[in-house]
């Protein structure tokens, strides 16, 4: 095999693969990048760690067809340092992987292996797929994907994404808060789709565009995501999502609104210590909000500001880094904090004026 390309191109599609990739894996191929290209003039890129797959497909010149896996970490790197320029990437059947610049004053060899041993990844026609304007799913996945620990498995360990005709929707929890985004758009799908989407996909989808529309499909085992020249396949999380709408509250007996950007810091602040606990006492009375925190080993802070709020005095404990996660994770310069009392779960928006809604909901803290 022998292809030729622009290093620049080839960094910038290599880089979309580095988050596919495990550091630990009991199958030593799955750190490898599959390479193959095409007489017809294209070079095909594919990676997966069973879980998830991404392909992609760039045209360029092929002066020798075939194909090989190589680690694509080391392949990403050498690329990334290679001059600008055209650059030579070739494998004469010796499962040796040669990378030169087109002068060839520099060659580099990396050890490969047979790309007859590399898994498949499932794929799909995209014949029925719906359309998902990215900008927006982007902003759901921002405004959400905090919420899931990589350490949470099974139905909690990713967002259920929801699509009917007219709206989409992405929730995720870890059994202490709930973020829970929506937009308005129109589907073509008559039926409610709803699906867990895992974690690391969801990152994944950060990364893999900007703008236009990224087209959705599935059968009985995967989800795909197609954008562009570019298809990332995810396998279905067949559990059940908790009830989440349950948790949101129907009704407060007040609301507050804080300035965001004052209130991330006031807890940057009190958070500055690390103690067993993250726990901060907040204390809302009218016109102002309190936060209070007391480790044995650490001492111990206190911090106000003044909130629109003029309801009856309410003490809750919280987890500041949940609230702190929040803030850091929305944008507008007002947040609001609807309350019921101390014992109840706290509803959290940002003040936004934006096509994007999103309800946090964080439950008390035994402080």
């Amino acid at each position: 095999m022998k292809v030729f390309v622009e290093k620049s191109r080839l960094e910038t599609e290599l880089r979309l693969f580095q988050g596919i990739f495990e550091r630990k894996t009991v199958m030593e191929i799955l750190q490898n990048i599959k390479v193959t290209a095409f007489a017809g003039g294209a070079l095909e890129l594919v990676a997966t760690d069973l879980e998830i797959g991404l392909s992609a497909n760039l045209p360029l010149e092929v002066a020798e067809p075939g194909a090989f896996t190589v680690n694509g970490k080391d392949l990403y790197e050498l690329v990334a340092r290679m001059p600008d320029g055209r650059i030579e990437i070739s494998e004469d059947n010796d499962l040796q992987v040669m990378v030169a610049n087109e002068r060839r004053t520099i060659k580099y060899r990396l050890p490969a292996q047979a790309a007859a041993k590399y898994p498949q990844l499932p794929t799909s026609d995209f014949s029925t797929s719906v359309r998902i304007p990215l900008t927006d799913f982007a902003s759901l996945i921002e405004a959400t994907h905090y919420v899931i620990s990589p350490e949470l498995k099974f139905n909690i360990g990713g967002a259920l994404m929801s699509i009917s005709k007219n709206r989409l929707e992405l929730a995720a929890t870890d059994g202490h808060r709930l973020a829970y985004s929506f937009c308005m758009a129109e589907f073509s799908s008559e039926e409610p789709i709803d699906y867990i989407v895992s974690r690391k996909t969801l990152l994944e989808l950060l990364k893999i565009g900007s703008d236009g529309e990224l087209e959705f499909a599935f059968d009985k085992n995967n989800l795909f995501f197609r954008y562009k020249n570019k298809v990332l396949s995810s396998r279905i999380i067949d559990q059940k999502f908790p009830n989440y709408k349950a948790v949101i509250p129907d009704h407060s007996d007040g609301v507050a609104l804080a300035d965001r950007e004052e209130l991330q810091s006031m807890l940057r602040r009190i958070l500055v210590f690390k103690a067993r606990s993250p726990g901060v006492i907040f204390k809302f009375s009218p016109g102002k909000l309190v936060l209070e925190r007391s480790t044995p080993e650490k001492g111990e802070g206190y911090d106000e500001m003044a909130v629109e709020y003029d309801g009856k005095p309410v003490t809750v404990g919280f987890n500041g880094a949940f609230v702190l996660d929040f803030l850091a994770h929305t944008t507008g310069d007002k947040v609001s904090f609807a309350m019921t009392d101390g014992d109840s779960a706290f509803l959290l928006r940002p003040q936004t004026e934006g096509a994007m809604k999103l309800l946090y909901i964080v439950m008390p803290f035994n402080v």
